[in-house]
């Protein structure tokens, strides 16, 4: 990415010589024909895929799913109660087919 000018130098002066001649109409036609000549840079940006991924990403996790809140509502009542279960079986085996897949 190229941030500046090159041609900064230049404009500023041309905007010198218009402020110093009082801007008359004629002299205004001149510069505009002299802004015709030099070429017009323009930026760009390009966002890498992985830039584009996390941001899908992002909006959804923005979402809310209202079932969900209410399970997680629930959850979250039962572990301060202390009556919140949970069949440490049923977690291990999560845990290995997500390390299965992470790793296949």
């Amino acid at each position: 990415m190229k941030i500046g000018d090159q041609n900064h130098g230049l404009q500023i002066e041309k905007y010198l010589n218009t402020q110093a001649i009082g801007n008359k109409p004629e002299n205004q036609h001149n510069a505009n024909r002299a802004d015709q000549k030099s070429p017009v840079k323009t930026d760009t940006v390009e966002l890498s895929s992985q830039s584009k991924l996390l941001n899908k990403v992002s909006d959804t996790m923005k979402t809310h799913e209202p079932q969900r809140a209410e399970k997680l509502q629930m959850i979250k009542e039962q572990v301060q109660n202390g009556t919140y279960k949970m069949d440490a079986g049923k977690v291990a085996n999560a845990m290995l087919k997500d390390l299965i897949k992470d790793l296949g």
